[in-house]
């Protein structure tokens, strides 16, 4: 056993003359390992045990073969059979926990001429408020978006209030109470703004823009907004309202050349205490609309459909 280093050692010499010295001491070689130790200016491997630690050891242990990286956690632990797989990402809300659709709305009772402007919309179908919103688009400058957090059950009444004061909570569509006009049946929101009582025309939109519902109104009598014949044709448009030919043209006098007025909602003659309703014909909620949905003033019946 001694020879080959007997050998290896002689022949250092030889080796050291025909290049450059790797070391002259042993902390020259700490770099190369721990048991490398420096010898005639060669770093080289010092004399161990041939069947120690370094050879039976390591190689049967928890690392390599059967220890913890094969057969331990990372196989057959969580990673495999454990939450990933089994738990929450599979049979929580991505797969059996959507959110509700969104809710489908019409409107469907209004009057802007009571001390505080208010309108009904109804649910055809329920569901989920959020981002859905109603304009008006004439003059009025009036717009509003249903915050988050609302969902509601098929036949459910909205009451918007223009200047009030009280918006029922997401959890209790009583919250703002039965004092008139509010109303414990149906949910109540409150925002500011107001109504002129002349020509409006209002289009409902869901969460991503798209046309679900609108209406035109005018007066028999009175000045309507120049925008009227504009905002009549978008609903029309936007196919949420008769598409009869809407032409305009004051100035020949005829009935037959008044038609964007002629085909829209008459709400002539309301009070403080009257509404315009979405009432009549034998199916009133659909689209597109059409002004025979549409009763004449009627006592208000806020919050009941």
């Amino acid at each position: 056993m001694l020879r080959p280093r007997l050998v290896a050692l002689a022949l250092l010499p030889l080796v050291s003359a025909c290049s450059d010295p790797e070391c002259t001491d042993t902390a020259d070689c700490a770099s190369r390992g721990p048991d490398i130790v420096c010898v005639e200016e060669r770093c080289v491997q010092a004399s161990s045990p041939d069947a120690g630690a370094g050879d039976s050891g390591v190689d049967a242990g928890t690392s390599d073969d059967a220890g913890s990286g094969d057969a331990g956690s990372g196989d057959a632990g969580s990673g495999d059979a454990g939450a990933p797989d089994a738990g929450d990402s599979d049979a929580g809300t991505l797969d059996g926990g959507e959110p509700p659709p969104e809710a489908s709305l019409r409107i469907t009772e209004i009057n802007p001429d009571a001390p505080q402007d208010l309108i009904e919309l109804v649910a055809v179908t329920g569901g989920t408020l959020t981002g859905i919103s109603l304009q008006e688009l004439t003059n009025s400058d009036f717009a509003f978006t249903f915050p988050q957090g609302y969902t509601v059950e098929t036949g459910a009444v909205l009451v918007l209030h223009l200047g009030g004061a009280c918006t029922d909570a997401p959890s209790n569509a009583a919250s703002c109470g039965q004092t008139a006009p509010f109303s414990a049946s149906a949910w109540d929101f409150s925002m500011p703004g107001t109504l002129s009582y002349s020509g409006k025309a209002f289009e409902l939109l869901s969460s991503k823009g798209v046309p679900v519902d609108g209406v035109p109104f005018v007066r028999a009598s009175g000045e309507m907004p120049l925008t009227i014949v504009a905002a009549v044709q978008r609903l029309q448009a936007d196919r949420v309202w008769d598409a009869t030919p809407c032409i305009h043209d004051m100035t020949t006098g005829f009935a037959k050349d008044r038609y964007c007025r002629n085909i829209a909602a008459d709400w002539s003659s309301l009070n403080e205490s009257s509404s315009i309703m979405r009432i009549n014909g034998t199916a009133p909620l659909t689209t597109p609309g059409l002004k025979t949905q549409w009763s004449g003033p009627l006592p208000s019946r806020w919050g009941s459909y």
